[in-house]
C-alpha cells in the first residue's frame, strides 16, 4: 500500500487537469462563421423581428451552450445563428397562432433553411409538426433582453465603451462579386457612465416576458419565400433579380422600412421540402444571404 500511495494521490489531480473548466454565464456576440458551407456574422440586435422555419434542438443535456449554460431539454430555450447571446425572445407558431417566450442561449441551427433551434419542451408547447419544424415568427423582447445583456460579464456596456452612446449600426460586407445589400441596423445602445443600468431604468422583466410564458394569437400561416437580398435603392436589387431570373426570382418594392426600399425573392411555395430544395439549389449559385421566410 505504501507504494501505490503517491499513484493514488495523483489521480485526483489528473482528474481536475482533464476535466474541462466551467464557463459562466456570460454576454456573447462572437466571430464569424461557416456552418453546413454558409457563412454566419453574429450581430447584436435588440429589435430583431424575423419569420422562418424552425427545428428541434441537437444538442445533449448538460452540454455547455455558446454563453456558458448547461442546456436542457426541458428548458425554454433556443439557439440562434447570429443573435446575441443571451437575448430574451417570444416565438409564435404562425400556423397555429401559439406563443412561448424563450431565452435564447446558444448557436445553430446549421442547416441555413432553418432561422431557429428549439428544444422539445419548446417544440411540444407551440405544437410542431411531426417532421419537428414549424413556420415561426420570432422576436426579440427589448426590455428585458438589454437588462439581461448589462447585468452579464461582457455586456454592451464594456464592448462599446469607447463608442458614441447611442447606437452602433453593424455593416455586413456582401461576398466578393456579390451585389451591394443594405445592412439592418443593430441597436446596442450603452449607457453613460452614471447613469443606471437597463434593468434600473425598465425594472423587472413583467411575467409576460420571462422564459416559459405563454399566449396565443390567430393562425397567419402566410406563404413561404425565399429572400435573397434587401438593397437601399431598387436598381441593386433589379440587378440581382435579373443574375437570379433562371430561379424565377423578382425585385419587390418595400415601403415604410427606413434605408431598405427594395427586396428580391423567389417563390412562393407550397411546401418546406420546396422551399428547401431552392435554397439549396440558390446557395449553391453563391448567394450566402438567400434565405426562407414566411409572408
Amino acid at each position: 500500500m505504501k507504494r501505490l500511495t503517491p499513484f493514488l494521490f495523483l489521480l485526483p489531480l489528473a482528474a481536475c487537469l482533464q476535466k474541462p473548466p466551467h464557463q459562466a454565464v456570460h454576454y456573447v456576440v462572437g466571430s464569424p462563421y461557416q456552418a453546413d458551407g454558409v457563412w454566419h456574422y453574429p450581430e447584436a440586435d435588440f429589435a430583431y423581428d424575423a419569420t422562418g422555419i424552425a427545428t428541434l434542438y441537437a444538442g445533449r443535456h448538460g452540454d455547455l451552450t455558446a454563453d456558458g449554460e448547461r442546456y436542457s431539454p426541458d428548458a425554454f430555450a433556443a439557439a440562434h445563428p447570429t443573435l446575441q447571446l443571451p437575448a430574451i425572445a417570444r416565438i409564435t407558431n404562425l400556423e397555429n397562432g401559439r406563443q412561448v417566450v424563450v431565452r435564447i442561449n446558444d448557436r445553430g441551427p446549421a442547416d441555413p433553411a432553418r432561422i431557429l433551434a428549439v428544444t422539445p419542451r419548446v417544440a411540444s408547447v407551440l405544437g410542431f409538426s411531426p417532421a419537428g419544424t414549424a413556420r415561426v415568427r420570432v422576436q426579440v423582447l427589448p426590455a428585458p433582453s438589454e437588462a439581461l445583456a448589462l447585468s452579464l460579464p461582457g455586456g454592451p456596456a464594456l464592448a462599446v465603451a469607447r463608442a458614441p452612446v447611442g447606437r452602433v449600426v453593424a455593416t455586413a460586407l456582401p461576398a466578393p462579386g456579390a451585389a451591394p445589400s443594405a445592412a439592418r441596423p443593430s441597436p446596442v445602445r450603452a449607457p453613460p457612465p452614471g447613469s443606471p443600468t437597463r434593468q434600473a431604468r425598465w425594472g423587472a422583466p413583467s411575467p409576460a416576458e420571462q422564459p416559459g410564458a405563454r399566449s396565443e394569437v390567430a393562425p397567419a400561416p402566410g406563404r413561404l419565400w425565399i429572400r435573397t437580398g434587401v438593397f437601399t435603392t431598387e436598381q441593386y436589387a433589379a440587378l440581382q433579380a435579373e443574375a437570379l431570373a433562371r430561379f424565377g426570382a423578382t425585385a419587390v418594392p418595400r415601403y415604410g422600412s427606413g434605408t431598405v426600399q427594395a427586396e428580391v425573392r423567389i417563390g412562393p411555395f407550397a411546401t418546406i421540402p420546396d422551399a428547401d430544395a431552392m435554397l439549396k439549389k440558390v446557395l449553391g449559385a453563391d448567394v450566402s444571404g438567400a434565405r426562407i421566410v414566411v409572408e
